[in-house]
């Protein structure tokens, strides 16, 4: 096929030159869509960014493939290869288990006060590895975290950065663990007050609890470091200590 006098190569025969099946779309962000592609390995992801992105800022895009690099945790994707064939250009990564929570919280899914706590805190460690290797990954949301009932992923690197270059007086990671908890608190009855409001001071927590959540939501004295935010937390919802 022909447009414009040039040659027209579709995803799929991009693909198989790679030896990879397209099997299905994901998911679309905002520098890219996600499809399942299959190999003779299994199943993989592939993470392909829209052309106008590449053509304008590729240099910037290229950074993901490198975060996820630098990356070697069980709960972050593995980069398999870097895709560009054919005027297509992304990522082909591990496919990780799990329902993204967006998805679950669409279904009413009914989360437990304890679920809520395991997700958080598998959140907290992996944000801690990742500030060992001075990686803030900036986009902590309920549509980037795949859960599967006992296992979390953290999956689009596309806007981290190295932990230096954000405002010092703001941690989007914190206020971002702060919001996915409250984005879960609304589908848990044991937390969640009878009446419409849905104020922090009106959850069903403890005053310890509700002052971790205040802090990492810039409600209280903001967090200054992970290992603060993490020792608070697990003594007011693993331990029931004051903090």
């Amino acid at each position: 096929m022909k447009s414009n006098g040039k040659k027209v190569i579709s995803l799929e025969g991009a693909l198989s030159y790679w030896g990879f099946r397209l099997k299905q779309r994901i998911g679309q962000g905002r520098f890219g869509t996600c499809y399942e592609i299959s190999g003779n390995s299994g199943n993989y992801v592939l993470k392909l960014y829209h052309a106008n992105d590449v053509k304008r800022r590729k240099e910037k895009l290229v950074w993901e493939g490198k975060w996820l690099k630098m990356v070697d945790h069980p709960a972050i994707p593995e980069v398999i290869a870097d895709f560009d064939q054919d005027g297509f250009y992304g990522l082909i990564l591990e496919k990780m288990t799990g329902n993204d929570l967006e998805a679950l919280i669409d279904s009413d899914h009914e989360f437990k006060k304890e679920e809520i706590i395991a997700i958080l805190t598998q959140l907290i460690e992996i944000v801690d590895y990742l500030y060992g290797l001075k990686i803030s990954h900036r986009d902590l949301k309920v549509s980037n975290i795949l859960w599967t009932g006992s296992k979390l992923a953290l999956i689009d690197f596309g806007s981290a950065r190295f932990i230096p270059q954000f405002n010092k007086r703001f941690n989007p990671d914190f206020w971002g663990i702060g919001d996915v908890f409250m984005r879960l608190s609304a589908m848990c009855h044991e937390i969640m007050p009878s009446s419409d409001d849905f104020l922090i001071d009106q959850l069903r927590l403890n005053d310890n609890e509700k002052i971790v959540l205040k802090r990492m939501l810039y409600i209280e004295t903001p967090y200054q470091n992970i290992n603060e935010l993490k020792h608070d937390f697990n003594a007011a919802f693993l331990n029931n200590n004051l903090i």
